[in-house]
């Protein structure tokens, strides 16, 4: 299965993503930030995007198609173009949970994407509140 956490800058995704992981006792977290610094990649355009998360969605389908291992894998990814989240889910037909976490903290606007698309998510979760009541509403909504 892959989790699917996205949103603007700063809505939470790698801290609800690093507690979803250990939940589920998976070592597989694919971070926007990690793979931008893996791959030298500092363009926060189209282009840069479209690269990090073309890249991201190939590493989440390699990992749950091994078959005598099938891990969880959290994405955790601004991923804001519907389109590349689309080609997630159609490569990976029934395995792709989509969260949107959405937030109204002033933290890194600076990277915020003008024209982010929210598509139409399974889970869309609030984060501006304590991190303890975040984390128990996804742990509901995911039935965890």
């Amino acid at each position: 299965m892959i989790y699917m956490l996205y949103g603007q800058p700063a809505s939470g995704k790698t801290t609800l993503g690093n507690l979803l992981a250990g939940h589920l006792e998976t070592p597989f977290i694919i971070d926007g930030d990690e793979f931008r610094n893996m791959f030298n990649n500092k363009e926060y355009g189209f282009g840069g995007r479209k690269k990090n998360i073309r890249a991201a969605n190939a590493a989440a389908t390699y990992l749950t198609q091994v078959d005598w291992l099938c891990p969880p894998v959290i994405m955790c990814l601004v991923n804001p173009y519907e389109q590349f989240r689309n080609e997630l889910k159609e490569d990976n037909k029934g395995r792709v949970i989509e969260i949107f976490l959405n937030s109204n903290r002033e933290l890194r606007k600076e990277y915020h994407v003008e024209d982010f698309e929210i598509g139409s998510p399974e889970h869309i979760i609030n984060t501006d509140y304590e991190l303890e009541d975040t984390w128990a509403q996804l742990k509901g909504l995911l039935k965890l």
